[in-house]
């Protein structure tokens, strides 16, 4: 587990406005965080448009089949029992998958040379719109990112071009842009829908 206090360099984190977030807990995902996360999802979704289409199984999507790893963010909010307890909110999730058949391979083992197994995708990056500016989502990033070294991966992802926010949060943290790519959806269940747009990025060389 890990705890965070505000990692966005504004500096803010020590003094908390009454009522926000204090304290970030990340640690890895349960079964019984499921809901939360699809809450969260549900936000995410309506706020900033990812994922783009909403999938017909949300849990299924962020318990995706090549998962090996996935973590949460849970935070304290006023008094109570504390992130491990009821008074704990998550707000966020992310997790780590398998880099086989991932629209990311190509360009991903174009740069480094590595076998697919040695690549693990950070996916699922997803931030509560009421819990950003506090470092939340550098702190998932950092944890996934940590942990596919740890495992002897390199992490590596794709964003949608649209999306220029998580873009910066990658590339503040020394991530590599290493080109376009796109994901066809056909066969996924969303119907006639255009293929997504995508930006491959790299992390940095642990």
């Amino acid at each position: 587990m890990v705890r965070v206090r505000d990692l966005d360099g504004s500096g803010t984190g020590n003094n908390p406005p009454p009522g926000t977030i204090s304290l970030v807990l990340i640690r890895t995902k349960l079964a019984s965080d499921d809901g939360a996360c699809v809450a969260v999802m549900e936000r995410t979704h309506a706020v900033d448009g990812y994922p783009r289409y909403w999938p017909a199984k949300p849990t299924r999507f962020l318990r995706a089949q090549g998962e090996t790893d996935a973590w949460v963010a849970v935070v304290e909010e006023g008094s109570g029992d504390g992130p491990d307890g009821p008074s704990g909110r998550v707000v966020g999730q992310v997790a780590l998958h398998r880099a086989e058949r991932e629209p990311v391979l190509a360009l991903a083992q174009e740069a480094t040379g590595l076998p697919a197994e040695r690549l693990a995708v950070l996916a699922r990056l997803l931030v509560h719109p009421d819990a950003r500016g506090r470092g939340v989502g550098r702190a998932l990033v950092r944890t996934a990112t940590a942990r596919a070294y740890a495992t002897g991966r390199r992490a590596v992802l794709d964003v949608l071009q649209s999306t220029t926010g998580p873009a910066r949060l990658y590339e503040s943290e020394g991530w590599t842009r290493l080109g376009p790519t796109s994901l066809d959806l056909s066969g996924f269940g969303y119907g006639p829908v255009p293929p997504l747009q995508l930006w491959v990025y790299l992390s940095p060389d642990g």
